[in-house]
This record gives structure tokens, sequence and C-alpha cells, in this order.
């Protein structure tokens, strides 16, 4: 990534503190005919054509060759900038997000990656073109800025013998603004990723290796990092639960232990099929020992071959015919294939479980997720990771590692492109989550289950009927079903708490149980409105103990075999230490699934009419007078086109023109219910949680 123009001065960029402020473009290019692309993987046309448009560009511009710049326009800083003062801004700037990867410095060394470097967000936070672009070309013409490889670019250059070379200026300037600042990473892997080196001549196998052997060889060099796996959430599934409201000091909570949903239910007496996702080998019941670190598995997250393959009923082995040997003498940085081999594949089958979550994110469209489609995200660059560790955190499940925010890159004042708007966009960020606008829909690029009533399973006669995007809505294995795509997400207020039904606890109601439920009110200032997707299933429980019951499902005596519930509960609750009375009925649960995925551009956000009916009744009445909205507070006599601002962002028509489903929420306002949300009925009118808007109208 590479900063536009200029020579560095005292506090250079807040560099890449934000890996996410990303330049927007259209709303639809004209390639776009489909928002979900196919994104098979063997697909080698479709791989060839596929490219992230905004970090292609970037890419391109940091390969080009800047003309060195020789003499500079010799002035003071502070002349600079009140000579500069109110001519140069943001706006002047012609690239929003850069990529730093010059040639000059990677034909000394090339041990680390590219860096991300947010041209834009910077330019927001320092409010100061002039601290970064501290001298200009001489010449009475030249620009006022200029990129900074332009001035700084070999070391030593005994025609500037005074200047720092490229390398130093970005460490010595972006280090120490950083420092001074007390923000934005100051170590080598917070703005770079290592380059992994070649591991063909250091691997030492050979012939066909069994996968504890090719375990044993990765811990040769890298045992530390399998010590640091070994305490992992990834390795164990289990781990300290500080965001489940009454359990915030308990450590063992996790799908190896006591969670439960409402999809394939529970992991007891499920192993070989449940593991087949476990970052390990041979973890066929609950007997398989977590001390030996052999039967990690490091190829499933670290392999780029695509050739590394784990069947969905071994647990965990890999496929006999893969290559181990090439295999692990090409490892990598994990990708997103190899996240999404089984995060994708939740619940069973691509994008059942997730609703932000499915293999288009292999390849997708910016309209799609404008991180991973724009600019080539791979999931740990969001999730980062030490000692394997991965930041994030579920509603699903209990297990955290540690969190982040949107706000962690794009700061609690995101919004920077309109005066007028700005102001109020970034008022909304104290109560609304960034996702709530930024993620309209969910489930936009594949369908989604939403629905799973687990009393229908057990009739082989009854022949599925497929539903209007091709899913079908039964199978005898696991019962009824129904799917949905571009669905509009259900709101609620959420504090970063969640209630969680674990395994073991009574059910207090029988006509409903919510597994997991955001904790947050309308009072509490913590609280802001998040999407969700609920996922809605009946399952089994037992009316005597009142718990609810984890079946054994897979392998010998399994319900998949028998079609026998009762021996089915009785085996998968005896696997779990608790009893079984002999009786079950079932009953109606609700999942919240967190929605953080599928980021749209901006240009696809909410827009203002669409959640504020003041604003939509403003529109139809072709903003009469006798409408107020902006103009409550704001004069009509600057020109602004009040239309066009609170009109701009997601089209649901043009998205069913697209091929989408959304043709039931072309023409919606009052998108996420603020009476349901608590509210008396639009904020405009009745007044936010805590405060009224001033200068409130009435007919």
């Amino acid at each position: 990534m590479k900063p536009i123009r200029y020579l560095f001065s005292k506090y250079t960029v807040i560099v890449f503190i934000l890996l996410g402020g990303l330049s927007f473009t259209l709303f639809f290019n004209s390639s776009d005919s489909n928002v979900a692309n196919a994104t098979d993987p063997s697909n080698k046309s479709l791989n060839n054509q596929w490219v992230a448009e905004d970090q292609q560009a970037a890419m391109k511009r940091s390969q080009e060759i800047v003309p060195f710049i020789k003499r500079v326009k010799e002035e003071k800083l502070s002349e600079r900038r009140n000579r500069l003062l109110g001519i140069l801004s943001r706006k002047d700037s012609e690239h929003r997000y850069f990529i730093l990867d010059s040639p000059i410095i990677k034909k000394r060394n090339d041990l680390y990656g590219p860096v991300r470097f947010m041209h834009n967000k910077h330019m927001t936070v320092i409010g100061d073109c002039v601290t970064c672009h501290h001298y200009r070309p001489e010449g009475k013409n030249e620009s006022e800025t200029v990129r900074c490889r332009a001035c700084h670019q070999e070391a030593f250059n005994p025609d500037v013998p005074g200047r720092t070379g490229l390398k130093a200026a970005y460490h010595l300037k972006c280090l120490g603004c950083h420092k001074e600042v007390k923000k934005g990473p100051v170590n080598c892997t917070g703005c770079h990723e290592n380059n992994v080196p070649d591991h063909s001549k250091l691997v030492q196998l050979s012939g066909k290796p069994k996968p504890t052997e090719v375990t044993k060889e990765c811990l040769r060099c890298h045992q530390s990092s399998g010590e640091g796996l070994s305490t992992s959430a990834h390795w164990l599934w289990r781990g300290p639960s500080i965001n489940t409201q009454g359990r915030e000091k308990e450590i063992s909570n996790g799908k190896a232990t006591n969670t439960m949903n409402n999809f394939c239910i529970a992991l007891s007496n499920n192993w070989p099929r449940c593991t087949s996702c476990h970052a390990g080998y041979g973890w066929k019941d609950k007997t398989f020992d977590f001390h030996d670190m052999s039967k990690m598995d490091c190829l499933v997250c670290h392999d780029t071959t695509g050739t590394y393959n784990k069947p969905p009923k071994d647990a965990g082995m890999p496929d006999p015919n893969v290559d181990l040997v090439y295999v692990a003498k090409n490892v990598g940085k994990p990708s997103r294939s190899t996240c999404g081999c089984c995060h994708f594949e939740g619940g069973g089958g691509d994008s059942v479980k997730h609703a932000d979550m499915n293999s288009t994110l292999l390849q997708p469209k910016r309209t799609c997720d404008v991180h991973m489609g724009g600019y080539d995200f791979k999931c740990h660059e969001c999730h980062k990771t030490q000692d394997h560790h991965i930041r994030g955190r579920s509603t699903s499940l209990p297990v955290s590692e540690g969190g982040f925010t949107c706000e962690s890159c794009h700061t609690e004042n995101p919004h920077n492109d309109n005066a007028l708007l700005d102001h109020h966009l970034n008022k909304h960020t104290q109560t609304i989550a960034c996702n709530t606008c930024h993620t309209p829909l969910y489930a936009k690029c594949k369908p989604t289950k939403t629905y799973w009533d687990w009393s229908k399973a057990g009739d082989k006669k009854r022949q599925p009927k497929k539903d209007k995007y091709g899913k079908d809505d039964y199978f005898w294995k696991k019962g009824e079903f129904r799917w949905k795509e571009s669905a509009k997400p259900e709101y609620a207020w959420f504090n970063g708490k969640v209630q969680r039904y674990l395994l073991g606890d009574k059910i207090k109601s029988m006509d409903l149980l919510k597994i997991t439920a955001p904790v947050g009110n309308f009072k509490d200032p913590q609280s802001k409105i998040h999407p969700f997707k609920v996922m809605r299933g009946v399952q089994p429980m037992d009316p005597n103990t009142q718990l609810l019951l984890a079946p054994h499902l897979y392998g010998k005596g399994g319900y998949w075999k028998t079609l026998d519930w009762d021996n089915a509960f009785k085996s998968g609750m005896e696997s779990s230490g608790l009893t079984y009375s002999g009786e079950y009925t079932w009953i109606s649960t609700e999942m919240y699934w967190l929605v953080n995925h599928e980021v749209t551009p901006k240009t696809m956000a909410l827009s203002c009419a669409t959640c504020h009916r003041t604003f939509k009744e403003a529109l139809d009445s072709h903003f009469n007078s006798n409408v107020r909205t902006c103009n409550r507070c704001h004069q009509d006599n600057r020109n602004i086109d009040f239309k066009k601002l609170v009109d701009q962002g997601i089209d649901f028509q043009l998205l069913q023109q697209r091929g989408r489903d959304s043709e039931n929420l072309i023409d919606t306002t009052d998108y996420i219910d603020f009476k349901a949300l608590g509210y008396k009925g639009d904020p405009i009118i009745y007044g936010g949680r805590f405060k009224q808007l001033p200068l409130g109208w009435k007919k």
C-alpha cells in the first residue's frame, strides 16, 4: 500500500490503524448481472477472471515508477501549513486507498508482505495534509502533494545526502506518529504479515507419511506454535465465556462440553461426523487426547494447494488420496478457502448456519462483501491471531479469545464524505451498530436455512419439494426446512452480552426456548441496535427433567441408523452425563446469529428514508412544505438537494431486477421498526433514547 505523495514530516500517517474505511465505487457495475456469482474453485475460467477490483487497482499503483524529485521548495512547516490553510483538503486526494509494496524496498529484502494504507482515513483522523506532505517539488506549477517515494527512494543517495530512504521514512515517521498519539500498530506484524518461507526444502518428509508424522515434522520447528494451539478454542472447542451473561467466570463452556443449537443440536455421541471440522486427527469419542500435539492438523489451515481434504465422516482424518508431503511443502498463510472449508459449511452444508458466510465469499463481488470482494481481505486480517488464539466472538458459541469491532479500524466517527450528513451519521454510531446500516440484507448472495423442524424427521416415504431457490424442504434424516435469500435482518438491542441456554440447564417456559439471545435494552447506554438472523426450529426436550435433549444421530445406534428417538435420546444424554426420563416432547426454539459479514459498499447501505418514515413521507410528497424533515433545522436557501441526501442508499427494486429475492422490501420504510425497539415512533419526531432533537416542530 502506498500513501499518496510527499516527503514525511513529524506526524506522518497514523498508518495502518485502520484496515477498513475502504473506498467505494458503484452500486452495481455493468458486469454484475447477478450479485450471487458462482464460486466453484474448480472452475478455472472463473478463477482466472475474478479480481478484487479495488485491491487490483491499488496493487497496480504500488508498482508504478515515480519520477524522483531531487529539489523541493524550502519553507518552514508552519509557513507551509498557513499557506495551504483552506486550500488543500481531503477532497483534493485522488485515491482513498493504497498498497505500500514498493519495488524500491523489496529489491533489498522481501521478508514482509505489503501494507494496506487507508489514505482517506488518515487524512480524516490527522486533519492536516501538511503533517505528512511537508514539502512540495520546487517549481511554480508543481503539485502540492506527491507520493512518499517521489522524494524518498534509495537510501544514501549522494545527490541528496541528508534525505532518508523510503524504508526509513516509513518506519521513522509512521511509527513515530503512532507512538506519539498512542494509536496504531508499532511492531512489524502490526502493519505487515511475515512472508512465509519456501518450505519445499525445509520439510524433511518423503513417501507416504502418516498425518501425525507430518505434524511432528511441523513441530520440529514450530513447537511454540503447537503449544499455543493446544490452549486455543479451535483445538479444545471450549474456553472462557466472558460474554455469556451469568457465566463470565466459567472457562470450559463450548461445543466440546455443553453448547447446543437448533441445527444438529449437540456434539454428544456424534463425534466422528462433527469433528471432521476439528483442527486435529481422530477425535472419535470422549477419550481423545488433547495433550498429544501430534494429533494437531496444521495442514487444514495452512494448505495453499487446494488439494487437502477431510472426508465428512472420518473424525478429522485427511483423505487417504491427499499427497501430504506435497501439501506440507507448500504451506502458507490461511485463506478464505481454508477458513471457509469449515465455517462456510457449518450445520451440514454451504450457507446452512451462518447468515453471512458461504462459499460465495471465496470469490465475491464487491457488492456482496466490500472487504473481501473489493479489497481481497483474508479472514485473519480482521480476526487477528496471537499464538493461534483468534480474535472474534460469536453469539452462537460462548468461547471468546478477544474481540474487535468495525470501529477498531474505522474509528468511532467513520463518516467523512458529506459535511452535512456526516455529523448526523456519526451521531448514529452511538446508537446503531455499523452493520445495521451497512448489511441491510443477509444471505443476499446465497440462501440460508432459517427454520428446522426435527419433529418431522423419519418419514422415508416423504418426497422433498424444491422451494423457489431450488432447496429441498425436507430430508428424512433431519426433518423439515425453510430457506431465505436476501433476507431482512431482525433488529435488537445488544450490549455485547449473550443470554445462553447450555446443555443441562432447566427450561423455564414451554412456549419458546431462546437458546441464544442478545442482552440489551432501550435505556442501556452500552446497547446498540444490531442486525441478527433469527434461526427458528422445533427440537426435542424431556418434559420431566425439563432439559433440552441431545440426540445420538450419527453412527452405530444413532437415529439415522435406527429411526428410534428413544434410544437416540438415551444414548446422547448418557454420553453427556445427563439423564433421560424415557419421555420426550417437542419445543419451539430460537437462536440469534449476529450478522457481521457481507458488508456492502456505502452506496448500498440503508438510506435515511428507508428507516425514517418522516423522510419517506417527504419524498412521497415531493418535499411539500408541510412535511418537515431536514429543513426543521437546516435552512432551505443553501441549494441542498435534500431528496438526494435522504434517498441515497440501497435500491431494493434494482436488487430484485438483478435477480435477488427483495420484491417484498421495495418501497419499505421504518425498516428497523422503531416501536419494536422501544421508541414511541420515528426518533426524528419523537426524540431519541436520552434526548429530544432541538427545534421540534408540530403542525
